[in-house]
């Protein structure tokens, strides 16, 4: 049973990260995985992939661990500043979970060494330690964060590599973050959207061609909407 909350457990984001996460196992069977939940709030997402991959690879969680940097929002009336104001609430889950001691605490006391948490604000040296990362998880609700993440992290994703793009859908969400992936991550030409959901705010891509411009020649993927 999982400890840590997982704010998309409950909704098509949670079924599709846990689907890629044991594709992955499947796709790279010769390597040691690598996944980076960027944006990683109360530590579910993270407990689950180390225990998805216990033996197989490890995963990264980047967060504050002190709650959302409002002050990188556009502005403090956007809804990139208090859209965690709700999970926030003491009648949601609060903050007082949302601490590094805490979740180091819950990952130690699971035998969860594979799991790694990583405290501060995203920068373009965040990543410089990665050599390769076959899932990555950008969930950070501001187009200035999400930019300087993607820019950091992006070469690092192998061809037959996952890219989860969250809050880029519905397009009225986050619009900022909805152009940047639509307009300009996908632009770049090296991605192919593998599965998209309204209801989980989803955009998941498969990294498809390299730098070089070969092809993937496997590929994993949903039909229709959850």
């Amino acid at each position: 049973m999982r400890k840590l909350v997982w704010l998309n457990s409950g909704n098509p984001t949670g079924l599709i990260q846990a689907m890629t996460l044991k594709n992955l196992t499947e796709k790279f069977p010769d390597e040691e995985l690598i996944g980076l939940e960027i944006g990683s709030a109360y530590g579910g997402a993270v407990e689950q992939a180390a225990k998805l991959w216990k033996g197989r690879g490890k995963v990264y969680g980047y967060d504050t661990f002190m709650g959302h940097p409002k002050d990188l929002a556009v502005s403090p009336d956007d809804m990139e500043a208090w859209c965690m104001d709700s999970w926030y609430d003491p009648r949601a889950f609060g903050t007082e979970n949302l601490s590094y001691h805490y979740q180091r605490k819950v990952l130690d006391e699971n035998g969860l060494d594979n799991a790694i948490l990583v405290k501060g604000r995203i920068d373009e040296k965040s990543f410089d330690n990665i050599e390769k990362a076959h899932f990555v998880m950008i969930d950070l609700d501001m187009i200035g964060p999400t930019t300087v993440a993607y820019n950091a992290i992006k070469d690092k994703i192998p061809v037959g590599g996952y890219l989860f793009m969250h809050d880029a859908l519905p397009a009225h969400h986050l619009p900022r973050i909805h152009d940047f992936v639509y307009n300009k991550v996908l632009a770049e030409g090296r991605w192919k959207i593998m599965f998209e959901s309204d209801k989980g705010n989803l955009t998941g891509l498969e990294r498809w061609v390299n730098v070089n411009g070969k092809l993937n020649e496997k590929t994993f993927s949903l039909n229709g909407e959850l």
